[in-house]
């Protein structure tokens, strides 16, 4: 899982990368990542992708990674 940024001075988002995915059967492929685990929607792509969280983390995006087992 990474972050990623929709627009400049947005939040970030977790996103996941080639071969992650919520289960076995929704994996990303590979070159691709995901729509943020939050559920908002992205029309134009990314702005960036990171490996560093940056302090400002989408909280919604938190939530559910908590919420999951």
């Amino acid at each position: 899982m990474i972050y990623a940024q929709i627009k400049s001075g947005q939040k970030l988002h977790y996103v996941y990368t080639a071969g992650e995915g919520r289960n076995d059967t929704n994996l990303v492929k590979a070159g691709h990542v995901s729509a943020p685990i939050c559920g908002r929607a992205v029309h134009a792509g990314y702005r960036m992708t990171i490996n560093v969280p940056l302090g400002n983390a989408c909280k919604n995006c938190m939530r559910v990674l908590a919420s999951r087992p």
